[in-house]
C-alpha cells in the first residue's frame, strides 16, 4: 500500500512523506505514482525556463526504512524489544552504534504517536489516564537505556560517546512531544493535576540534561539556543542515518537510447548513400548537378538523423523514465525507483485529475488560465524477501522523503502585496492591502496491485515563499 503525509517544511519547500510498504505474502512489489503540477500561468514556467535538470535540482528525495512499529512499553518488553537488540551488541561497536542509532528513531516515533493520540484524546477522564501511561513508560524507557551505561566498557571512549548522543537525543524528543501536550492541556479546564505531573516530568528531565552536561535551552540566551538548534539537527541526522538505504543513480534506458541513436545515424547515413548511388548511376554526365545535389543531402542527412533520434525519443519516453535509482542495503540491491518529468498539454491529462484540480476543458478558461502542466511520474519496485531478511528487524517498507523547492518558480512573481481603494462605511476612499497569491494545484494518483487512488492539494505561494497547503 502507499500513504503519503504533506506539510511545509519551511518558507520555500513542501515536504511529501510517501511510504511503500509491500505484502507479506508477496516476494516483489510494485507501485506508481504520478503526479501532476498545474503552474499558473504568471510565474512563467514553461520548458523552456524549467528544465528537467533544474526540476530534479528543485525535487530533492531522501530514501529510507519505514521506522519499525513500537508502542513506548513494547520497546523494553519481550524478546524482539529495541533495547534487547541494543544489549546484545555490546561487543560489537559498529552494531552497537546501529543499534543505538534505530532505538533512537523508533523511540522518536513511539513517543510521537502516543503525544499525538493524547492531544487528540476527546473523553477528558481517559485523557488524565493515557497522560498518567505516557509518563510512566517513557520514564521506563529511558532509564532502561541508561542502565546500559554501566555496562558498557568504560575504556571505550567510542562506545561511551555514541551512548551519549543517543541519550541526549531521546532526551530531547522526550521535552519536545511532552512540551506539546502541556499546551494542549493548560487551555483544559480540569487537566490542571494532569498538567502540573507534565510539567514535572520536564523539570526533572532538564536537570539531567544539566548533570550530564547536554545542550538545554535557556531563556534570553540567544548564542545557547543557536547553538542548540544546531546540535539537535545534526543529532537528528545523525540518528537517523541508521534508516537511511544506499542509492546510485543513472540515467534510465541509456543502453536501449544510445542504440536507437546509433540507428538513426546509420539510417540517415543509409538514405544518404542510397542517394548518392542512383544520381551517379542516372546523372553521371553532369558532375556539377551531381556535387550541388549531393551537398544539399549532406546537409539534410544531419536533420535525418536528428528527426529519426528524436522519433525513437519520443517512442521511449513512456517506457522508459529519466532517472535509476538502485536502491541498497549493505550491498545487497532491495529495490528500484525510477522518475520521470515532462511537460504535457492539458489533453493529456486523464479526466479525473482534471475534475479534482476542479476546472472544466472550456476554451475560453484555457485562455484565461492558460496553465503549464507538469507530469511527474514515478515508478518504485522491492524485493520483500530480501528487504526483511536485512536486520533482526522486520521491515515492512521504505519512505521516499520528496522536498519540492519552489524558490524558482516564485522568482518571477509580483510584488507579494498590492494597494486597492474602496470605500469605508462613512463613503471615505481607504487603501487597504490585499495579498497576492499564485495557487499550484498539484494532482497525485497513486497505483498498487489493482488499486487506484487520487489526492489533491493546493499550494498557495507569493514570492515570499509558501503561505499555506491545503
Amino acid at each position: 500500500m502507499i500513504e503519503i503525509q504533506t506539510k511545509i517544511h519551511d518558507k520555500f519547500s513542501i515536504e511529501f512523506k510517501v511510504g511503500f510498504s509491500g505484502r507479506d505474502d508477496a516476494k516483489m512489489d510494485y507501485f506508481d505514482v504520478n503526479s501532476w503540477i498545474f503552474i499558473p500561468n504568471g510565474l512563467y514556467i514553461n520548458k523552456n525556463t524549467y528544465s528537467k535538470d533544474r526540476f530534479y535540482t528543485d525535487m530533492k528525495s531522501n530514501i529510507r526504512l519505514i521506522t519499525p512499529s513500537f508502542s513506548l512499553s513494547q520497546m523494553v518488553e519481550g524478546d524482539d524489544a529495541p533495547i534487547k537488540h541494543v544489549l546484545d551488541s555490546l561487543n560489537d561497536i559498529n552494531e552497537f552504534e546501529f543499534q543505538l542509532k534505530l532505538f533512537g528513531s523508533i523511540f522518536k516515533s513511539s513517543i510521537r504517536d502516543e503525544s499525538a493520540a493524547i492531544i487528540h484524546e476527546k473523553d477528558e477522564s481517559a485523557l488524565s489516564q493515557r497522560c498518567a501511561k505516557y509518563i510512566s513508560d517513557s520514564q521506563r524507557v529511558m532509564q532502561s537505556y541508561r542502565a546500559i551505561y554501566d555496562k558498557i566498557d568504560h575504556n571505550n571512549e567510542s562506545a561511551l560517546a555514541k551512548f551519549r548522543f543517543t541519550d541526549e537525543f531521546i532526551s530531547h524528543q522526550m521535552q519536545i512531544q511532552t512540551m506539546k501536550i502541556v499546551k494542549v492541556l493548560q487551555h483544559l479546564q480540569g487537566a490542571q493535576d494532569t498538567t502540573k505531573v507534565l510539567i514535572d516530568s520536564l523539570k526533572k528531565e532538564t536537570d539531567y540534561k544539566i548533570s550530564k552536561g547536554y545542550s538545554h535551552v535557556i531563556i534570553n540566551d540567544d548564542a545557547n539556543n543557536r547553538k542548540l538548534v544546531n546540535h539537535h539537527s545534526k543529532l537528528k541526522k545523525y540518528i537517523e542515518s541508521a534508516l537511511f538505504l544506499n542509492v546510485s543513480t543513472t540515467q534510465d534506458g541509456q543502453a536501449v537510447k544510445q542504440i536507437s541513436f546509433s540507428l538513426a545515424a546509420g539510417l540517415a547515413m543509409m538514405v544518404y548513400l542510397l542517394v548518392t548511388t542512383l544520381f551517379q548511376k542516372y546523372l553521371g554526365n553532369y558532375p556539377n548537378l551531381i556535387f550541388f545535389i549531393l551537398v544539399i543531402f549532406y546537409i539534410l542527412k544531419d536533420r535525418i538523423k536528428e528527426l529519426t533520434r528524436w522519433m525513437f525519443a519520443y517512442q521511449l519516453k513512456d517506457k522508459y523514465y529519466d532517472n535509476k535509482t538502485i536502491i541498497s542495503i549493505k550491498n545487497n540491491h532491495v529495490g528500484i525507483l525510477k522518475e520521470g518529468m515532462d511537460f504535457i498539454s492539458e489533453d493529456k491529462v486523464p479526466d479525473e485529475v482534471m475534475k479534482l484540480r476542479g476546472r472544466t476543458r472550456l476554451e475560453v478558461e484555457n485562455k484565461l488560465l492558460d496553465e503549464k502542466i507538469i507530469l511527474y511520474r514515478k515508478r518504485v519496485e522491492i524485493d520483500n524477501k530480501t528487504l526483511r531478511n536485512q536486520y533482526n528487524y522486520e521491515f515492512k517498507g521504505i519512505n521516499d522523503i520528496i522536498r519540492y523547492h519552489v524558490n524558482y518558480l516564485t522568482k518571477k512573481a509580483d510584488n507579494p502585496e498590492t494597494l486597492i481603494d474602496c470605500l469605508d462605511e462613512n463613503d471615505n476612499v481607504q487603501t487597504i492591502k490585499a495579498e497576492r497569491v499564485y495557487t499550484l494545484h498539484i494532482v497525485l494518483q497513486f497505483k498498487w496491485e489493482d488499486q487506484i487512488e487520487y489526492k489533491d492539494f493546493h499550494v498557495n505561494v507569493t514570492r515570499n515563499g509558501i503561505t499555506s497547503i491545503n
